[in-house]
């Protein structure tokens, strides 16, 4: 987890007793859905009508749109917000404002799936990204298109509703459950699973469970792993209450990250699901760190390779590091960044870079 994006109002170790309100930390009235989903709306217009100037109250039509834009309008609508409406809808609701309406509606009445299409299509090995620590895989959109043409990408997202027979209690559970998610566009056939920071560990467990029924994969690939594997997923565990890492220090900056988060990308798991959405994927990633922080990687065989920021990759040339116990001989560490964050600012542009001349130098 990152260490700065902490509201400038809250210090460590004077951490309110109460958690945040989300309007605070967002420095205004708080989560603004209607907001988020419009302007990602613009966002797939562009794209779609190939245009950049046009308002929230155009006409989808008059602006060009035909039937096989609105076709498409639709895919891209139900690959942004897993949510599916009808080519007819645009008779109703032409305009951007009046379609933000309609998908708000379909999000607050729709399951959200472990399972996120985000480039579908394509016939080479696929690669499935695995969440971060917040359950969100909102940055892989911004790599469609660019690991090579005809490569289907997916995002495991965190389950946000109780999974059948009771919530998963360890990571091999958690594996077991997502690698059930991949079956469904997967059921045989070679696959490539790449990790956000410390969805790595879910992902690495994945593969040795592929490995151990005799369906290796193609390549596991870790963007800025945790670095310690002793109990440092989101921040030392042992950090003083008010520090960064202590169970209050965590909540406030999973809080707003999670917040701000949903609104710039418009996550379609938080936006339109209710008012004490953004609090239950606080719950959610508290229990996520706690599972996460009593995993023990084993060995796994293959290809593997590292995508780090600076800080990261001086911790994994450290020769007592856990890692070098673990990591095949061949494994390969990519620098990219000086920092965690840096690495998905500009639509991801180092991870889309790094992750390109890891895949081409992998044979992917």
């Amino acid at each position: 987890m990152p260490r700065d994006p902490r509201p400038k109002s809250v210090k460590p170790g004077d951490l309110p007793a109460e958690p945040a309100p989300v309007a605070r930390l967002l420095g205004r009235e708080g989560l603004r859905p209607r907001v988020a989903v419009a302007a990602r709306l613009q966002e797939i217009w562009k794209a779609v009508l190939d245009l950049d100037e046009f308002g929230p109250r155009d006409d989808f039509f008059e602006l060009g749109g035909d039937s096989l834009a609105a076709a498409t309008l639709m895919v891209e609508i139900e690959l942004a917000f897993g949510v599916k409406l009808p080519m007819s809808i645009l008779l109703e609701a032409p305009t951007i404002a009046a379609l933000a309406d309609h998908i708000l509606d379909g999000i607050g009445r729709t399951e959200a799936r472990i399972l996120v299409p985000i480039e579908p299509a394509g016939d080479r090995t696929p690669i499935f990204f695995v969440h971060g620590l917040h359950g969100q895989v909102l940055f892989a959109r911004h790599l469609r298109g660019r690991l090579g043409e005809g490569r289907p990408i997916f995002g495991l997202q965190g389950r946000i509703v109780p999974r059948p027979g009771g919530d998963a209690e360890s990571v091999p559970e958690i594996a077991a459950d997502y690698l059930a998610a991949v079956r469904e566009v997967r059921p045989e056939g070679s696959l490539i699973l790449a990790g956000y920071c410390a969805g790595t560990l879910i992902a690495w467990e994945m593969a040795r469970q592929l490995a151990a029924s005799g369906q290796p994969v193609a390549a596991l690939i870790g963007i800025d792993p945790p670095v310690a594997l002793e109990g440092d997923v989101g921040g030392p565990a042992d950090a003083p209450e008010g520090d960064y890492g202590s169970p209050e220090a965590f909540r406030d900056e999973a809080r707003w990250i999670i917040a701000a988060s949903a609104e710039r990308n418009a996550d379609p798991t938080i936006i339109g699901r209710g008012e004490d959405a953004v609090e239950q994927a606080v719950g959610r990633a508290e229990r996520l760190r706690m599972i996460l922080n009593n995993y023990r990687p084993g060995p796994l065989a293959g290809k593997v390779a590292f995508i780090c920021s600076a800080p990261r990759v001086r911790r994994l040339k450290e020769a007592a590091n856990p890692w070098r116990k673990i990591l095949p001989r061949s494994s390969r560490l990519y620098p990219a960044g000086e920092s965690h964050l840096e690495l998905f600012r500009n639509r991801s542009e180092l991870v889309a870079q790094a992750m390109a001349l890891c895949m081409k130098e992998l044979a992917l």
